[in-house]
Order: C-alpha cells, then sequence, then structure tokens
C-alpha cells in the first residue's frame, strides 16, 4: 500500500485527505482554502477514485500530519529549528524531505521574490545596504544564493555580515515585514507572507558551506580575530574536507565508492598527512598505489584548483549525509553512536 501512495500525485492525495475527512469538514475546507480552478479539479479527482484501501487513507493522513507540524515548526523558529525537531521525531532522511516540499513551495518563508532572484541582481542592490539589513535577508535565501551574495560583498563587510547572520535572534514580524517590502518593492513583486525568524549560527552554517573555500576560510578568519567563540562554534557545526579524519572508517569507505577519482587525487595533493593517510587506509593496495602515484605524478596544481576539488567532496560528504547514509559526528550527543 506504501508503494501505491508513492505512485500518487499531491492532487491525488489531496483528494484522499478529503475523502477521509468527511464531506461536512471538506465542504468548509475547499471554500476557505481553494479557487475555482483547484476546487473543480479536485472534485473531478474524488469522483474518479476508487475504492481506497485504508492503509493509503491512513498513510495520507499521516503525510499530511507531519507536513502540518512541519510548517509549524518553521513558523515558531524557522527552517532549522524546523529540521532539528523533525529529525529528532522521524529521522533526517524524512525531515530532509518534508522541509524540501514545505521551502520548495514558496509558500512558508518571507522573501519570496527574492529566492527567485538571481544572486547577482540581489547582489547589486543589497551591497549598499546597512549589514544588518543584508543579513537579516540572507537569513532567509537558499543557502546557495545567500553563499553567492556573501562572496561578493567587500571583504570588509562579508565578517560582519556573517557575524550578524549567526547571533540573529527571533526577528519581530513588523521588521521582517518592513524590510521585505522595501527590498521587493525594488523588484516590483511585494508579496504579504507568514513572518518567521531567520538567522542564527545554523543559517550562518549553511551559507557558509556552501560559499568556495576561499570565501569561507576568509570569514572564520575575521571571525576568529573578532569573536574567538562564535568563530568556534560556527567550526563545530561545520564540515570541512580536513573533517573526513573525524568519520568512521565504514563512511570514508562509502564517500570515496561516490567521490570522482581525479577530484581525490587533486584534493589530496593540497592535504596534509593524516588525512592522505586516512584516504589510502580505506582504499585496496591497489587503489592506495595507483592513486599515490597519480598524486606525485600530476605535476604543480594551482591553489584554486585543490580547493574546487576539495569543496566537490565535501558537497558528495554532506550529501550523504542528508539522505542518512552517513554519519557527521559534531559533538555532544550526535558524537554516540549505539
Amino acid at each position: 500500500m506504501a508503494a501505491q501512495m508513492l505512485q500518487m500525485d499531491g492532487l491525488q492525495k489531496a483528494a484522499v485527505l478529503l475523502i477521509a475527512l468527511g464531506a461536512e469538514l471538506s465542504a468548509k475546507i475547499l471554500k476557505q482554502n481553494f479557487d475555482d480552478d483547484e476546487i473543480e479539479r479536485l472534485t473531478y479527482t474524488i469522483s474518479n477514485m476508487g475504492q481506497i484501501p485504508a492503509e493509503t487513507k491512513d498513510l495520507v493522513i499521516s503525510e499530511f500530519k507531519q507536513l502540518f507540524e512541519a510548517r509549524q515548526y518553521i513558523l515558531q523558529g524557522g527552517v532549522s529549528y524546523a529540521r532539528e525537531m523533525l529529525e529528532k521525531a522521524i529521522g533526517p532522511a524524512r525531515a530532509t524531505e518534508l522541509i524540501k516540499k514545505l521551502t520548495t513551495s514558496g509558500k512558508i518563508l518571507p522573501f519570496t521574490s527574492l529566492r527567485k532572484t538571481d544572486p547577482r541582481h540581489l547582489l547589486s542592490f543589497l551591497q549598499n545596504e546597512h549589514p544588518q539589513t543584508i543579513a537579516l535577508t540572507m537569513a532567509y535565501l537558499q543557502p546557495e544564493q545567500a553563499a553567492l551574495v556573501l562572496a561578493g560583498l567587500r571583504e570588509e563587510v562579508q565578517a560582519d555580515v556573517a557575524k550578524r547572520i549567526a547571533e540573529m535572534e527571533r526577528a519581530s514580524v513588523e521588521i521582517v515585514d518592513e524590510v521585505e517590502k522595501v527590498l521587493e518593492s525594488k523588484l516590483s513583486n511585494v508579496v504579504q507572507e507568514d513572518r518567521t525568524r531567520g538567522g542564527g549560527v545554523d543559517v550562518l552554517v549553511g551559507i557558509l558551506n556552501a560559499v568556495d573555500r576561499a570565501t569561507e576560510k576568509k570569514i572564520l578568519e575575521e571571525l576568529e580575530r573578532e569573536d574567538p567563540a562564535l568563530a568556534e562554534e560556527v567550526r563545530k557545526r561545520m564540515f570541512v574536507f580536513e573533517d573526513i579524519v573525524k568519520l568512521d572508517d565504514i563512511f570514508i569507505q562509502r564517500i570515496l565508492r561516490e567521490v570522482d577519482t581525479k577530484d581525490l587525487a587533486v584534493a589530496l595533493r593540497g592535504a596534509n598527512e593524516e588525512v592522505r593517510n586516512r584516504v589510502f587506509r580505506n582504499q585496496s593496495q591497489r587503489a592506495a598505489k595507483m592513486l599515490k602515484d597519480e598524486i606525485e605524478y600530476m605535476g604543480p596544481v594551482r591553489l584554486r584548483d585543490v580547493e574546487e576539488a576539495q569543496q566537490r567532496i565535501v558537497k558528495v560528504i554532506r550529501s550523504l549525509e542528508e539522505s542518512g547514509e552517513i554519519i557527521i559526528s559534531r559533538g555532544g550527543e550526535d558524537a554516540i553512536l549505539v
């Protein structure tokens, strides 16, 4: 039955949910939440549905409940808070799936129009704003967007903005609303959405995880000078290439099956001996010898190429973590494996 539900689209699931809720309640939901076209499509779908197995109905209701709870978590404390709460309840993989469904719908977070805008355009009108305004806005962008904006800011502004993101508490509805209106009016596309919290160390970590390695290093070094405690907290939550040595051998072996061999050779060319030896130890003797030979005979490599190769490998590692295939211990309870 679970397989049957996986084959259902959103419209069919909505129809099953309305059937399960009964005619009276469903009529109120349709009237208050859907336009005429959507009501027509839902009505048609409901009328063409055959017998719905009880297990399928239960699974649809369960998914709706999880989505509703995920949305409430986002509205209470932002995406990072929602992810933390959901992971505790239903695990990392399912939590990631629910967050993705909600955030990609464009109906949860503020600054909808900005999240649909080319980062280069965002940078062009954000770079002259006050650092606090830039920080608040970036906290609601997708990490990849925010990373490009952060990398494009003047160096003397980057660390200031990064620090403000990390230290940002829950923003008031009025402040978020005002900033959104001012900025999105420049794009001639002001929207009215629910307002949620932005900022925090987790948001900054997400952005730094997506920037290029050189920008990441510069910002962390500047944070280290300005606020060593904050820099240490950020570092503890980030995963950088050198952290491979902290992973369990079985996870390193899983990662090595996914990464490009050429990327691995270039990345290790600029790595320390501890990282190299840990990688070699998790390969067969033949594979390790071939990799060592490739590193030795590849010739001079630009630092930028090394950093880009390391970043691609880290991206693979983070993707495997998100899917639940590997575990990255970050201290505290997360470090305990049972």
